[in-house]
């Protein structure tokens, strides 16, 4: 039976973590968010670099590493963060915090080792201690398969942890707390005059992460999509919530934000085509995200992460020999509702890349972004141009 009070899922990364006097910092908020009277689940990533010290350590000890060990390996750091944070949360001494891993709370995945997927959730043991007016602090990234062995759930997996924590468990809000305070109309690191949005649709925010923007991962807001969980984002800094990601109607012709993907390894390919039109079967077949795609009279190119550039490039030349990996690449993206080839928006887009002697080579048009391959070395420039002209005042 739901409980009468509110249950807040909230979530807090790494590098809000990342020193004692950081979880300090975020045991204070926390209790200060518990004494705002409702039930509070907090779900936490590794201590700072954590994470990628223990990636490097294990391809030290051995260069071509078992996903399963390593799996075991990269979740000992949420781990020491949920242990951590609880023991400072219980130092205040206003409530009384436990901390449990994703195998502890029932966070059950299939066995796709380092890219596991959320199946389902038994939330009866965080049920009985939110009972107990306890603060529950449940490790992120992390679950348990079917077959009984960790697994973790692949990049932004603590994102998703709280996003399937606040479904599975019906909370009234789900909150990821960062350095960030929120999604802005770029990544304020490499644009400073980027303002935050204040509230933003779902699918927005969702082709903002798709297309690079740092704040929140694609996986959460599908998840809160899906579940129609009020999802919000605020600072680990100050306590505050800045971005609330809603269901409202989207307006029409109007820019929502700019955004970099640098993650893309492009391959050249020349192939007949109706075998080039077998490639994005071939990679779905091999879980391989596609993120470019391009085809004209025996020439193509494709577009995936870096990390699946290799693999991908094999694929393509058990087809054809005449296939070549290029790194140099970044697409470039604006997000709104109405915005594709033939608007204003799009107008002005094309105008600043001419403006700026930018030779992108590929435009990808969809419902709620336009995206353009420019050249990484050029990438920050064009950020700042589009982003100048589309949020001028």
């Amino acid at each position: 039976m739901q409980n009468s009070r509110t249950l807040i899922v909230q979530k807090y990364g790494g590098s809000s973590l990342a020193t004692a006097d950081h979880i300090r910092r975020v045991a204070r908020h926390v209790v200060e968010r518990k004494k705002q009277g409702c039930e509070l689940v907090v779900v936490v990533s590794a201590m700072g670099k954590t994470t990628d010290n223990l990636v490097t350590l294990g391809h030290e000890l051995n260069p071509n590493p078992d996903k399963r060990e390593m799996d075991m390996l990269l979740s000992s750091g949420e781990q020491i963060s949920i242990a951590a944070l609880a023991l400072a949360i219980n130092e205040i001494g206003a409530y009384q915090a436990i901390s449990f891993t994703g195998a502890q709370v029932g966070i059950l995945t299939d066995g796709n080792h380092g890219n596991a997927r959320i199946l389902h959730i038994d939330g009866e043991r965080i049920r009985e201690e939110l009972a107990k007016d306890r603060i529950v602090v449940i490790a992120g990234f992390q679950g348990v398969s079917e077959g009984n062995d960790i697994t973790t759930l692949g990049r932004g997996g603590s994102d998703t942890t709280a996003a399937a924590l606040a479904a599975a468990l019906q909370a009234d809000g789900c909150e990821i707390m960062s350095d960030i305070d929120g999604i802005y109309t770029a990544d304020p690191a490499k644009v400073p005059s980027a303002k935050r949005i204040d509230n933003i649709h779902y699918d927005e925010a969702l082709e903002m992460a798709a297309g690079g923007a740092k704040m929140l991962h694609k996986t959460s807001i599908e998840f809160a999509k899906r579940h129609n969980i009020n999802l919000s984002l605020g600072s680990s800094l100050s306590g505050r919530i800045g971005t609330t990601v809603f269901s409202a109607p989207i307006g029409r012709g109007a820019v929502t934000g700019v955004s970099a993907d640098e993650d893309i390894a492009v391959i050249r390919f020349a192939l007949n085509q109706n075998d080039a039109l077998r490639i994005p079967h071939l990679f779905s077949k091999n879980k391989i995200h596609l993120k470019l795609w391009q085809s004209v009279q025996g020439l193509g190119l494709a577009g995936v992460s870096r990390g699946d550039g290799n693999y991908a490039l094999r694929l393509i030349r058990e087809m054809t020999t005449d296939a070549h990996l290029e790194t140099e690449w970044a697409l470039l993206a604006i997000v709104g509702d109405g915005i594709g080839v033939g608007t204003a928006v799009a107008e002005q887009l094309f105008d600043v890349l001419h403006n700026l002697n930018i030779d992108y080579k590929a435009v990808i048009p969809g419902e709620l972004f336009l995206k353009v391959l420019c050249p990484q070395a050029r990438i920050k420039v064009a950020l700042d141009g589009v982003h100048q002209k589309m949020f001028s005042i």
